[in-house]
């Protein structure tokens, strides 16, 4: 019979794969991304000025996302053991265990357990998985789901699609990208 621990433990360890390989898509998508948005606004910025269109980089509100951390007690024992591993003040290897320590701290006020858990891995440490609650898996999933929804905005933005398509399509991207942005 399996018990509810070992439950716990299973849905941990697969939503730690699944965080691992949304991370990964997420990371190469980024990279091509920056790259391609910053070839979208150079061709955006002539095709404008080419066809006397205006300014469409006008400055706009920023999202912002706030996020509550619903860390529990092994959680919190983990932040605490990297913080005490890596505080700057007390490390030895300053480079490495500063970014460490710098992850740690802003997965904590973001509310991303998964970063956290990635940063206690650089460390070689781990939460105590008998204590993992439904509350961190719930948190962990949330985490996945973040990631997958900026997929989504980066397969989405015009940028993206704008690099995709044909010659004649990207003219017609660059008018609604300005229209939407014009008002």
């Amino acid at each position: 019979m399996t018990s509810y621990a070992d439950i716990k433990k299973k849905q941990y360890y697969k939503l730690r794969h699944e965080w691992k390989q949304y991370k990964k898509e997420y990371n190469d998508l980024k990279l091509v991304f920056d790259k391609i948005g910053i070839e979208f606004v150079k061709s955006i910025s002539k095709f404008c000025i080419e066809h006397d269109l205006g300014d469409p980089f006008k400055e706009t509100e920023v999202e912002t996302q706030n996020v509550a951390a619903v860390f529990g007690s092994s959680s919190k024992r983990l932040y605490r053991k990297i913080v005490v591993n890596t505080h700057p003040d007390r490390a030895v290897k300053k480079e490495k265990t500063e970014k460490i320590y710098n992850q740690a701290t802003k997965a904590k006020k973001s509310g991303n357990l998964q970063e956290l858990l990635d940063a206690g891995k650089e460390l070689s440490l781990a939460p105590n998985l008998n204590e993992i609650t439904i509350e961190e898996l719930d948190l962990l999933e949330l985490n996945i789901n973040e990631v997958k929804d900026k997929i989504q905005k980066i397969r989405n933005s015009y940028a993206w699609v704008w690099f995709h398509a044909s010659p004649k399509k990207r003219n017609e991207i660059f008018y609604n990208f300005i229209e939407l942005h014009a008002k």
